[in-house]
């Protein structure tokens, strides 16, 4: 079976680039996240090897950051089994696949209509997957949630590459149509954004990062929300990892600056 051909822009670009680690990761002698999809699907697109390994010291971190999110998401789903959760910005990500999923419970998937489309031609979903071919900043699918459900809403690798006002838009329709529920996302600190995108132009990637997280600005804007959890990038993949990694990302995590550049959140409304 031939490869299938892939037309990705902007951020949509950087699926590659996880579903590379991931594959990298559930091969390592010591995975962190495991991702027994990853290979399968990596293999039915097309893509650059090559290229692809320039982001090879990033695997710990992404998968790290994946792990948590499923266990975030099983938790949930285990205090909620009638919940419902939008996989916002999904990708080419398995986790419906990795995380149980009680029969009660509601699963969205939401990408845009040329990335759902490559999902489904890469993954055989169960038939109680849904799939959105949206924009997530496109205020039209909102209304096919549940209002009364509890809803988890998952942002993995997506905020940054947002507009500020496209991400308060997002968390707006969140608090407006859900009566109740969680938000769990990654976010960048506010001065990785010219650095990290001096070295997305270095490396010839098609995106920019957009929004740096300010918490005191997020909760003010949003006063429904409740912090959670936050928790440093760098001590998760220091926790997950063994030998020079881990002694690594520990020592990443004792620096300021370095230890607030990726950070995981969790709150609740």
């Amino acid at each position: 079976m031939s490869p299938e051909s892939v037309d990705l822009r902007g951020s949509e670009t950087t699926m590659l680039i996880t579903l590379y680690l991931r594959e990298r990761d559930a091969r390592s002698a010591h995975p962190v996240l495991g991702d027994r999809f990853a290979g399968e699907v990596l293999a039915r697109v097309q893509h650059d090897p090559g290229a692809l390994r320039w982001f090879s010291s990033d695997t710990a971190t992404i998968c790290a950051r994946a792990r948590r999110l499923d266990e975030w998401t099983v938790a949930f789903l285990g205090e909620h089994p009638d919940g419902q959760v939008l996989h916002l910005g999904c990708g080419l990500d398995s986790r419906p696949l990795r995380v149980a999923r009680p029969p009660g419970s509601r699963w969205i998937d939401v990408d845009v209509p040329r990335v759902a489309d490559l999902r489904r031609r890469v993954y055989d979903l169960p038939d109680d997957i849904e799939t959105v071919s949206a924009s997530v900043t496109d205020p039209g699918w909102w209304e096919r949630l549940d209002a009364d459900r509890p809803t988890l809403a998952l942002a993995e690798g997506l905020f940054m590459y947002l507009a500020p006002p496209d991400v308060h838009a997002v968390l707006d329709r969140l608090l407006t149509r859900c009566a109740s529920g969680q938000v769990a996302f990654d976010a960048v600190a506010g001065w990785t954004l010219p650095v990290s995108n001096a070295a997305f132009r270095l490396m010839g990637v098609d995106t920019r990062f957009a929004w740096g997280f300010d918490g005191a600005e997020l909760t003010a804007r949003h006063p429904r929300l409740r912090e959670r959890d936050d928790v440093t990038v760098s001590e998760l993949a220091s926790t997950d990892t063994v030998g020079l990694r881990h002694r690594l990302y520990r020592g990443f995590d004792a620096v300021p600056v370095l230890r607030e550049a990726m950070r995981l959140h969790r709150y609740t409304f």
